[in-house]
C-alpha cells in the first residue's frame, strides 16, 4: 500500500520526467492522441505510450475520447486534468496539493474547448 509520502515522491519523480511534462503540457492545451504527441513532441511512440500509462495511472491525464479508425484500430485522445500543483516541505514532511478538472462529461469538454480557443 502506498503511503502519502510515497505518493508525493512518485508525483515529484513523474514531474521531473521531461517527456511526462511535455505530454501534460500539450494535453493541457488540447485533446491529443499518442500518435499526435509522438509526432509533435518528437518522442518515440513506445515512450509516449509508457508515459501515458504512468500519467493515467497517476490520474494526471484522462482518456476523454476513443475513436475507431478506418482500419478498425482504437485511437484514444487524452487531456491533462491537472490545473495546479502545490508542493510543500514543512517540518521535514513533504506534501502535495492538486487541483484537477474532470473531463468525463462531453458537454463540459465542448464548452471548455469553446471557451478557451487554441492559439
Amino acid at each position: 500500500m502506498k503511503t502519502k509520502k510515497d505518493s508525493a515522491e512518485a508525483f515529484i519523480e513523474l514531474l521531473a520526467d521531461g517527456y511526462a511534462r511535455a505530454i501534460m503540457s500539450m494535453t493541457f492545451r488540447k485533446e491529443c492522441s499518442a500518435l499526435e504527441l509522438s509526432q509533435e513532441l518528437d518522442i518515440p511512440l513506445a515512450t509516449v505510450y509508457r508515459r501515458l500509462k504512468l500519467l493515467e495511472d497517476s490520474m494526471l491525464i484522462q482518456n476523454v475520447q476513443t475513436i475507431i479508425t478506418l482500419s478498425g484500430n482504437e485511437e484514444k485522445y487524452y487531456r491533462c486534468v491537472l490545473r495546479e500543483a502545490t508542493v510543500r516541505f514543512r517540518n521535514g514532511e513533504l506534501s502535495i496539493s492538486l487541483d484537477k478538472e474532470n473531463y468525463s462529461d462531453g458537454i463540459v469538454r465542448l464548452w471548455k474547448r469553446l471557451a478557451r480557443p487554441e492559439n
